[in-house]
């Protein structure tokens, strides 16, 4: 795991809940969510999975497709075909950007991935942050209701 320290807490509010960044690469909070709003232009299908490698994030939909998109969310850099897991991502009613804003308001530290899971037999969205001193944070996000059911923390 990647130690990063929190600079600062962003002013701007994603749904009422702060964004965060950090020295190593700037992402927010904020970022991810547009990462995956600016993914989802033009593919038809629901994402569900985001995770945050090197300098980019990547975001795959139930269809297949994986978009590359830049840190700041702004401009998607790569499209390529992979798995399909449709029907669980079509059973969900909560979309990843609605479980991302849930979940940034529960935790603290830079998001580092979310994907659609079952767990313990419930769809849920699992958002994982990263703080300073090797703590994540786990943040699950049932998929049918939109409530968190479960936070974790790992030192």
């Amino acid at each position: 795991m990647k130690k990063i320290a929190i600079i600062a807490a962003a002013a701007a509010a994603l749904g009422g809940a702060a964004a965060f960044a950090t020295a190593a690469n700037g992402a927010s909070s904020a970022d991810a969510v547009r990462a995956v709003q600016t993914a989802s232009r033009g593919v038809s299908a629901k994402p569900y999975e985001l995770d945050r490698e090197r300098n980019r994030w990547e975001v795959q939909f139930a269809n297949g497709t994986e978009r590359h998109v830049t840190l700041d969310g702004r401009r998607v850099t790569s499209t390529r075909g992979d798995d399909d897991r449709s029907r669980r991502v079509a059973s969900a009613r909560v979309g990843l950007a609605k479980a991302l804003r849930t979940a940034a308001a529960r935790a603290h530290g830079t998001l580092s991935g979310a994907e659609l899971e079952l767990e313990r037999g419930r769809l849920a969205w699992s958002v994982s942050f990263e703080a300073s001193g090797d703590r994540e944070t786990e943040v699950e996000v049932d998929a049918r209701s939109g409530r968190v059911v479960r936070v974790t923390h790992d030192d």
